[in-house]
């Protein structure tokens, strides 16, 4: 390290023309910027400037190393701008691992813009619902709903979305529809095995909170399949709003107690490791996640539509 930076001095001296505009280029002190000129002289055993009151003039040893010198340095500058372009342009391969639903739903059409903005990339999206173990599992970037546990990674917060209830107007035909939160417990509700409590739902209306132990004939760990069955009057399910948008505005979904809704919105994430070399590709598709959740593709799912079948609290 200490060869490259005397080298260093010693180029930007020479470019400078005295060590006065090198000491201020290099950011580093008058003397020092000498001294360490002086100490690479030393380590060659060879006089590389002719120093005079009025100017510094190369020998011909000097001429030598500084135009070698120069070559390298151009080639290190060219070197970082190729790792800079390989970057923000993304070329190569990333791994990203994203919810089912919500990339099935939500993410395709933006993935495949991304990777026509970006020729060269190697895209590998693994769609997933669990948890997965990023450095473990090879993965750079993990798109995460729910909140974080305790975590090495670098967390940025994309958007929230709202947690609701929701079933289909033959269900609700058939059983009734809850007026109160403890009419739950007499529903068939469906839940989503990755919750915490997957039995337990809390809900909160103004200042009104309530924790209603819920129970019914399907668990699964797939959105996907809960939005299908509450569509064929299966059961009520509770869950992010992205999951039963397109439902929700069709009608084949109803809010149940609209008044009610999860206390916080429910906030999805993107992850990475802390290493330099792998959060500087993952950044450029963080902001590209970031831009396009600015207006969340299931906003305005509160449509007329979908607001004609609500069952008030």
């Amino acid at each position: 390290m200490s060869r490259f930076v005397e080298a260093e001095a010693f180029v930007v001296v020479v470019d400078e023309g005295s060590f006065t505009g090198a000491a201020k280029r290099l950011g580093v002190t008058k003397s020092y910027a000498s001294k360490l000129v002086s100490r690479l002289e030393d380590r060659l055993g060879v006089r590389l400037l002719h120093r005079s009151t009025r100017a510094l003039s190369l020998t011909d040893p000097g001429r030598t190393y500084f135009e070698r010198c120069t070559e390298v340095m151009r080639a290190l500058e060219e070197a970082e701008d190729v790792t800079t372009e390989l970057q923000t342009k993304l070329v190569g391969k990333i791994r990203i691992t994203l919810p089912t639903t919500l990339g099935a739903y939500h993410f395709m059409g933006p993935l495949a813009e991304l990777k026509a903005r970006h020729p060269g990339l190697l895209l590998d999206a693994v769609f997933l619902d669990r948890h997965v173990d990023l450095l473990a599992e090879g993965f750079d970037l993990a798109i995460r709903v729910g909140d974080l546990p305790e975590t090495s990674l670098v967390a940025q917060r994309l958007a929230t979305a709202e947690m609701v209830l929701c079933a289909s107007p033959a269900y609700l035909e058939r059983r009734g529809a809850p007026r109160e939160p403890e009419d739950l417990a007499a529903h068939e509700c469906l839940s989503y095995a990755y919750h915490a409590l997957p039995t337990s739902w809390e809900l909160a209306s103004g200042a009104r909170q309530a924790q209603i132990k819920v129970s019914g004939s399907l668990t699964t760990n797939s959105g996907q399949m809960l939005v299908e069955a509450a569509c064929r009057g299966v059961g009520i399910i509770f869950v992010p709003v992205f999951h039963a948008a397109s439902q929700l505005r069709d009608g084949r979904l109803v809010r149940v107690l609209p008044g009610w809704r999860r206390p916080s919105p429910v906030p999805i994430h993107a992850l990475y490791p802390a290493a330099r070399h792998v959060s500087a590709k993952a950044r450029v598709v963080v902001e590209f996640f970031k831009d396009l959740l600015r207006t969340p593709p299931w906003a305005g799912w509160e449509t007329p539509a979908a607001n004609q079948g609500e069952r008030s609290s």
